[in-house]
């Protein structure tokens, strides 16, 4: 038992030791406690001295639990210097740590939690000697003491550990959390009050029964232990490692994966290929780093000598010597350059590259990178370059590998060597990291140059390099030998011809061999093998494929073979095969795509060795989905050298395709009409690549050094390529005026333009795939891929295999911006700008820093109550409060709730902390304050962070709090907030925005009813009805739908007839749902209600400007002019002179007669009649169509007798008739009165004068005898 124990503890201690860098054990070796102590006395002695004072007395606990560690291992583990590793790492973190205050506190509040943990041990000093199952127990302490050992160094182990503290310590956080759960559940294990008494008693008969039964157990509990904590710390790390990965890939537009397949990708020589780099005197200077100023190499070569192979063989070589070495020690960094990929041939590709492989290489720098890039604009090649040097610097070696540095585009290769030079190198030197930098290329005149005064290999002149190709000679031919059945002398003359004419270079014996294997008999080899025409070189090799592959073949496949390389070499990106077929099968000028046209055999069949085929990252082994290039840049410069493919005019043909393509009726109106039988017929299998780069091909064809030799007649061929652009930009509505300096402006527009309408299209294709899946779409559009919507983007094209992970990309590019507190509903959800994240930051993490004092001087509720401490930002005193016993969710008057407070003073932390403890922001808490909820004060407050944080909170809003929440936006003219609300998709998205008119009518707060100002505004009920139909609107955002739209008859229907709108927002004063209303209701206005109901000048001149007819009679024989209640609306329709003053209505009533009958309606103005009268004097004098022919005198002196009772509202009823008796035609009046009125009526009338004193009208009487009698 004690040996199997003893390679226990001897196991634990060599894992530690393999661990730990030459330079930490020699710095460990003889370190025992005393050591620790004195280097603590000193340490304490230099902090005492500085401003920042730091206890150690505090370490004291953990100085104790380690002496009795040391004590119990000393039991089990003879051997002396593990008592260095158990006191040595404490004084190495003591000593780095000391010269940084928080950094010393922070690793005593481990140590202090450590020693917590192990509170127990010197109780079970003699319990742990006398029983062999809890030397288990120890083994698991001592592991435990290691590991956390560990933990710590390899935060201060770092170069330059201060500017990574942040990050190293949040990672330290995570390792260690797992560790000291470790240790308080063995506490407990071991804490029973019974096993408690046997380890004091052991005599206690009782106890010791239970002990045995509870160490036998014992090995169990602690298995469950580690494997349990092993499992969530695996589980939790994976997770959140997962999500800064997927955001930093989508933040630098970077897939790891392909960068992973192209190291991986299989090679065509021989595994042992290349080996002799290791021994090469050279090399191992550089590996070893044992010269400061030779810490680059440039290997460099012919083209296709095997640069890269050999780069590949390096970076395995240096991976496997890594993964030896203790963790954390060394990095490496590649990257490959390449002429025809967008993604690998700039300066950015390759930071952005390499900033993500150092981030998945260390946890501590993918938090500090995704930090970085999550909380600011990191975008700027500078930018990256400072990202990339400060992350390749946190350790203390690295390796960066660049190869085909030649092949990248412009000026390029000169920034991206300068960074190595001028930038990277001066920053390892300076932090203390050892850098070594591999260059791989061309010596093209321009790498050569600056790399002239650093080591080079030169692949040409290395003889073991000649062998290597030799090898891979003998290899192939040992294969043609048994294809062909050759003789051992003509393998030999095979192989020494091959080798001898290679000259360094691999591509060539690589390309003669494919050749000579492809020939169909052993005739065809042998002339091959024996002609005058044996390839010399490798252009002449490239001669002998094109002969076998385009002159010696049929016309079709000459055709197919010259147009699938004319397509690979002047595409922007590489083509995927379905990407070429479809390209066969779309006619863009006859709009067609003909099916028939796709080629039967596959590319390698067709094009031979001129071209290689890779299995894509998604969708391995599926032909359609492979990536189709050309198989070295030398036959790319051949092909164009001999002028089989001519470069421009593949540009040019490019160029007329994708624009005559983006500009054909299939994709223009794909938004309405129909297409699905263009989507059927694989119409849109080429859609991916024009949309994103039909522009880079017109750019080349206009670009102004392009040789006019080239092409003949290229003016006009570049005029065509011009005029097919502006039909696309002219088709999609971005024309530009060249005079007005529009034309970047619409670029950009007809680029957006083109990514809408591929959106369409795309969800079009998965409507019509849900239906029926079939051949043609498998050929043509290939494996579901959920993709990018942003042109500009990787992920554009290649997309996800799942939805889940769409949605996460697309979350990246629309609020890039991350809280850095990783616990923060703002780090899930992030923000659009760094100025939104920085108001977060001031909402949500600096409220404590803004509490002057505990108890403010003045108090809105006249005590100190938890309302005062939400307003206050005292979130302590809430907490208190709130444990106290404080309703959370009561409302005061003028105040509202908790939470309104807290809102309206900004406090997010506070809000959280009451959402958190089950208040609902969406409901209010009494009648009193019933429109005040948290969510309203945030919109009218404009506190965007808080209200982004109460739609995240919990499940988010239901539809009914999201209707709401839209309809509160629209009221309060807020249009961030409407955003915010719009972008949360409800269950049942028609049912729910469809409610929204009704619910804005629902919300309408009454007080605005009484109030003057009434906003007309309807842009923000516009932005929710584009947002619902976007096809009814423009690029422009203005309405277009028409009428006959059967969609727009449905919403037209809802509106105006079911749930009469129009109406309902006059009555209510609503007028910006009655503005919005107008705007789309297409000529077809209710101006019957329009004049009935508003005084809004806005809206009266939108509804009677745009009405026909004036005089237009409603069911009850009514014209506006008889419905018009207020002198505002009287006033506008006299301004149209067609209007009808003697129009009467059913009753016989002119529109002066009507108003009578109204006069006593609160809202009634005397005004009206005014107008009227001067309009035509003889409206009051003119009778109704009665039988009685009734008088407008007759009808105002119905209210004579009882008009001074009581109140106002009875005078008022009286006004009609001392304006008639007061107007200037007053005697026409009476006399017309006089002739059909009674003696009553007309006694009544003079009774009324007499009162009012209207001497005017009593002197008319007088004068024409009216009721003298």
């Amino acid at each position: 038992m004690a040996t199997n124990q003893q390679t226990s503890f001897e196991r634990s201690l060599d894992l530690f030791r393999r661990e730990l860098s030459d330079d930490h054990i020699k710095r460990i070796n003889g370190v025992n406690q005393k050591t620790v102590t004195d280097t603590i006395q000193e340490i304490q002695g230099k902090l005492g001295r500085r401003d920042g004072l730091c206890k150690l007395t505090r370490i004291q606990r953990f100085l104790q639990a380690m002496e009795h560690i040391e004590k119990l291992v000393t039991i089990f583990l003879n051997a002396s210097d593990f008592v260095a590793f158990i006191w040595g790492p404490i004084k190495l973190a003591l000593m780095v740590a000391t010269t940084w205050t928080e950094a010393i506190r922070q690793l005593i509040d481990a140590y202090e939690e450590i020693a917590e943990a192990l509170g127990n041990l010197a109780f079970f000093h003699n319990l742990i000697q006398s029983r062999d199952h809890l030397k288990l127990v120890l083994d698991d302490y001592f592991s435990d003491i290691l590991r956390f050992h560990r933990c710590v160094l390899d935060v201060f182990s770092r170069p330059e550990w201060k500017r990574f503290f942040k990050w190293a310590w949040g990672s330290f956080r995570r390792e260690v959390k797992p560790i000291l759960e470790s240790l308080k559940r063995k506490q407990a294990l071991l804490s029973d009050d019974k096993l408690q008494s046997h380890a004091i008693l052991k005599e206690v008969q009782d106890s010791d029964q239970y002990a045995k039964d509870q160490f036998s157990n014992l090995q169990t509990s602690l298995d469950d232990i580690r494997s349990t904590l092993a499992s969530e710390q695996l589980q939790s790390k994976a997770l959140k490692s997962r999500e800064m990965k997927t955001y930093m890939e989508s933040r630098l537009d970077v897939s790891t994966s392909r960068t992973d397949l192209q190291l991986e990708s299989q090679d065509t020589v021989d595994e042992n290929s290349g080996i002799w780099i290791f021994s090469n005197p050279i090399f191992k200077i550089w590996e070893g780093g044992i010269s400061a100023e030779k810490r680059v190499l440039f290997l460099n070569g012919s083209p296709g000598s095997g640069k890269s192979t050999l780069a590949k063989t390096i970076i395995r070589h240096q991976k496997q010597k890594e993964a030896s070495e203790a963790p954390g020690m060394s990095f490496l960094a590649y990257f490959f350059f390449k002429h025809n990929a967008t993604d690998r041939r700039t300066a950015r590709s390759m930071l952005q590259h390499v900033i993500m492989q150092l981030a998945n290489a260390d946890e501590t720098i993918m938090r500090f990178a995704h930090e970085r890039l999550s909380t600011k604009d990191v975008t700027e090649v500078a930018d990256l370059k400072e990202l990339a040097s400060e992350c390749f610097t946190s350790r203390p070696n690295a390796t960066l590998v660049l190869d085909g540095l030649d092949e990248a585009i412009g000026h390029e290769q000169e920034i991206s060597v300068k960074w190595c030079l001028d930038q990277l190198i001066p920053a390892a030197r300076s932090s203390g990291c050892h850098l070594r930098i591999l260059i791989c290329g061309q010596r093209d005149g321009k790498l050569d140059c600056m790399l002239s005064s650093h080591p080079q290999i030169r692949l040409d002149l290395v003889d073991a390099h000649q062998h290597d190709i030799e090898q891979f000679t003998k290899e192939q031919a040992a294969k043609i030998r048994t294809r062909f059945r050759l003789a051992a002398p003509e393998e030999e003359n095979l192989i020494s011809k091959i080798a001898g004419a290679s000259r360094g270079m691999f591509l060539y014996a690589r390309v003669v061999l494919d050749n000579l294997a492809a020939m169909d008999s052993k005739r065809d080899f042998k002339d091959e093998l024996e002609s005058d025409a044996f390839p010399k070189d490798l252009d002449q090799a490239y001669d002998r494929i094109t002969q076998r592959v385009l002159q010696n073949n049929r016309p079709s496949r000459d055709t197919s073979v010259k147009r699938i390389l004319g397509w690979i070499i002047c595409a922007a990106r590489p083509l995927r095969w379905r990407e070429i077929q479809s390209r066969f099968c779309i006619d863009a000028e006859q709009q067609i795509c003909d099916i028939d046209n796709l080629r039967l055999d596959t590319c390698k069949q067709i094009c031979s060795s001129f071209v290689d085929v890779t299995d894509c990252e998604l969708f391995p082994r599926i032909e359609s989905e492979q990536v189709v290039t050309m198989v070295h840049e030398t036959a790319t410069k051949y092909l164009i050298r001999n002028r089989t493919i001519n470069l421009l005019q593949e540009h040019i043909d490019m160029a007329l395709f994708c624009c005559q393509y983006l500009s054909s009726r299939p994709f223009a109106t794909s938004k309405s009409q129909d297409i699905s039988d263009d989507i059927h017929s694989g119409y849109f299998g080429f859609l991916d690549y024009a949309a994103a780069h039909y522009a880079a091909h017109v750019h080349e064809v206009a670009a102004p050094h392009v040789s006019t030799h080239l092409v003949s007649n290229l003016e006009p061929v570049k005029e065509s390529v011009k005029t097919a652009s502006a039909d696309l930009a002219k088709i999609h509505g971005k024309e530009a005026s060249v005079e007005t300096g529009e034309m970047a402006k619409a670029a950009e527009d007809l680029h957006l333009a083109i990514q809408d309408n591929v959106l369409v299209v795309r969800n079009l294709i998965s409507l019509q795939r849900a239906k029926s899946e079939t051949d043609v779409f498998g050929a043509t559009e290939g494996p579901i891929r959920h993709k990018c919507q942003k042109i500009q983007c990787s992920k554009f094209s290649t997309g996800y295999r799942n939805e889940a992970a769409l949605k996460e990309h697309l979350a990246v590019h629309e609020r890039p911006f991350r809280c850095p507190h990783s616990d923060c509903f703002g780090h899930r959800i992030g923000y659009p700008s760094p100025e939104r994240l920085e108001s977060h930051h001031e909402a949500f993490h600096q409220s404590e820093s803004r509490v002057k004092i505990a108890f403010p001087s003045e108090l809105q509720t006249g005590e100190w109550n938890i309302h005062e401490a939400c307003k206050a930002g005292n979130l302590d005193e809430v907490k208190r409060f709130h444990r106290e016993g404080s309703d959370l969710k009561q409302t005061l008057p003028k105040i509202g709730s908790p939470l309104c407070a807290a809102v309206e003073a900004g406090h997010g932390d506070i809000c959280q902390y009451l959402v958190d403890s089950g208040v609902n922001p969406f409901r209010g808490g009494s009648n009193i304050v019933r429109m005040k909820t948290p969510v309203v004060t945030a919109i009218y407050r404009q506190r965007w962070e808080i209200l982004d944080f109460f739609l995240c909170s919990g499940d988010g809003p239901d539809n009914s709090e999201l209707l709401k929440g839209i309809a509160q936006a629209i009221l309060a003219n807020q249009p961030v907030a409407l955003n915010m609300f719009l972008t949360r998709q409800p269950e049942d998205h028609v049912a729910v925005m469809e409610r929204v008119p009704v619910e804005i009518i629902s919300q309408t707060d009454e007080r605005l009813i009484q109030s003057e100002f009434h906003s007309t505004d309807a842009t923000l009920i516009h932005t929710w009805f584009q947002f619902v139909k976007p096809e009814f609107y423009n690029e422009e955002g203005k309405f277009i739908s028409q009428s006959d739209c059967e969609e727009y008859k449905i919403w037209g229907d809802l509106f105006f007839r079911q749930h009469n709108l129009f109406r309902e927002a006059l009555r209510i004063k609503c007028f910006s749902l009655a503005t919005f209303l107008m705007d789309i209701g297409n000529d077809e206005l209710p101006a019957h209600t329009a004049v009935r109901r508003t005084k809004s000048q806005a809206i009266l001149r939108a509804v009677l400007d745009n009405t026909g007819d004036f005089n237009h009679r409603d069911s009850s024989g009514d014209s506006l002019l008889h419905v018009a209640s207020f002198a505002v609306s009287v006033r506008m329709l006299l301004e149209n002179k067609s209007v009808d003053l003697f129009s009467r209505n059913n009753k016989g009533q002119t529109a002066f007669l009507s108003y009578l009958g109204k006069i006593f309606y609160a809202d009634a103005e005397v005004e009206v009649l005014d107008l009227l009268f001067k309009a035509d004097p003889r409206l009051a004098w003119t009778p109704d169509e009665s039988e009685e022919g009734l008088m407008p005198l007759r009808y105002a002196s119905k209210w004579m007798l009882d008009y001074d009772i009581g109140s106002g509202f009875l005078r008022k009823r009286a006004e009609p008739a001392k304006f008639l008796l007061t107007c200037s035609e007053v005697k026409r009046v009476l006399v017309e009165y006089q002739a059909k009125a009674t003696d009553a009526d007309r006694k009544k009338v003079r009774e009324f004068a007499e009162k009012e004193m209207l001497q005017e009208a009593l002197e008319v009487m007088d004068s024409i005898g009216f009721n003298t009698t």
